[in-house]
């Protein structure tokens, strides 16, 4: 078990909020994930900002899992995750074109990171919450969301293995994104 530096995750979710641009903000959220998940075992970058050969998609973060030596190895062999650092929360739009790249990419799951929150999560029923539960059901695509409270409290490894196990139970079975 290996344990997340608090202040630096402070401080990068400082950066985050006080980045003097959009993009400038993506890239501070984009480090601050990569941070949490390189230290998994049998989790490695692949890229940031990757386009595909159209250059019709960009994905924001890729992770090469190697599942053999990972305690994730619920989760596909590459992790795709889009990182959102918006003011508000993440509404059913960006949430619909996340699971669209995940189609295309041929992935059976995702992660999103918003420091907001999504729509609807707090209700169940409504927007971008419905988008997650349409993914699971219509195309069988889980997506795991995290936010800035799940995020901020993180103190070790273990913690972020079990947030995200019991995340993909809570969806695979009572299909809610909490």
């Amino acid at each position: 078990m290996a344990r997340y530096a608090a202040k630096r995750i402070a401080k990068m979710l400082a950066a985050c909020d006080s980045a003097p641009t959009a993009d400038a903000a993506g890239d501070c959220l984009e480090s601050l994930v990569a941070y949490l998940l390189e230290k998994l075992p049998g989790i490695e970058l692949y890229g940031r900002n990757i386009l595909d050969a159209p250059r019709a998609h960009e994905l924001d973060l890729a992770f090469w899992h190697i599942q053999a030596k990972s305690p994730l190895h619920f989760l596909d062999p590459i992790i795709i995750v889009e990182c959102k650092n918006t003011g508000t929360p993440v509404g059913s739009h960006a949430v619909g074109w996340f699971v669209r790249k995940l189609q295309d990419c041929g992935a059976n799951g995702g992660i999103i990171v918003a420091l907001s929150g999504i729509t609807g999560a707090d209700t169940g029923n409504t927007s971008a919450h419905s988008e997650v539960l349409f993914a699971l059901v219509r195309d069988r695509i889980k997506i795991l969301l995290l936010d800035r409270n799940e995020i901020q409290n993180l103190r070790t490894t273990e913690e972020v293995i079990e947030l995200l196990r019991e995340k993909y139970l809570a969806l695979s079975l009572r299909r809610t994104v909490l």
